[in-house]
């Protein structure tokens, strides 16, 4: 055998290790991974679905014969096929919880998307809002279930993050809905004054249509 083959042969066989001890004979996506497939994939049909762009997904959100469970598939589905677009992923994130609330990992699915497109920018043509609205309602929705399970910290972490690194991209809307867990995850863990402060600051901030709910919340600390 020349030095040439058995170059080549050395070569050859240094790749297979790469690919077996790096994992990549799995087909299994980072997303798959922490975020499985519902179980009842296999009985629903989305036979001549499919979502190749951010329009694509929109259409077929809007479309009123699909159910639940076809949007969540054909959405799951899109993020899989298109792992690289991410208009396709951040927005099928931010949608898929409204089409199956039982959903059993909703709260790794968010904070997939809040891990690796924090600074994701929602596609303006066709839309009235602002450039983080998207990554925002991702947090909203995922402050609330931190709250829920009794993380506050982590709630006031992310929230904050939020507010510093993109409170001008966000509609007032959303800014007053994130106000609200923000000041109760203060509240519940012990930070009234904290608490007090963020729907003061909110009501006085913002001009969106959560201001009597920002109101009523301050109310009931205030007297509590």
């Amino acid at each position: 055998m020349t030095a040439k083959k058995i170059y080549k042969v050395i070569v050859y066989a240094s790749l297979v290790l790469i690919v077996l001890f790096s994992g990549g004979c799995s087909s299994e996506s980072d997303f798959e991974s922490a975020c499985p497939k519902p179980g009842w994939w296999d009985d629903v049909s989305i036979d001549g679905v499919t979502i190749n762009s951010y329009d694509d997904l929109m259409t077929y959100w809007q479309n009123k014969e699909r159910t639940n469970n076809q949007f969540f598939k054909a959405a799951y589905q899109a993020i899989l096929d298109h792992p690289d677009n991410t208009n396709i992923v951040v927005n099928s994130i931010n949608l898929m919880p409204y089409t199956d609330k039982g959903y059993p990992y909703t709260k790794e699915m968010l904070e997939y998307a809040v891990n690796n497109y924090f600074d994701y920018k929602t596609p303006l043509a066709n839309y009235g809002g602002k450039t983080g609205d998207t990554i925002a309602g991702i947090v909203e929705k995922l402050a609330g279930i931190y709250n829920g399970e009794g993380s506050y910290g982590k709630t006031i972490e992310l929230i904050n993050r939020l507010f510093k690194e993109r409170e001008k991209e966000i509609n007032d809307h959303m800014l007053e809905l994130i106000s609200l867990k923000l000041a109760a995850a203060y509240y519940e863990s012990g930070k009234k004054d904290e608490a007090i402060n963020t729907l003061e600051n909110a009501i006085a901030k913002y001009n969106g249509s959560w201001e009597e709910r920002l109101k009523e919340q301050l109310n009931n600390y205030l007297s509590n």
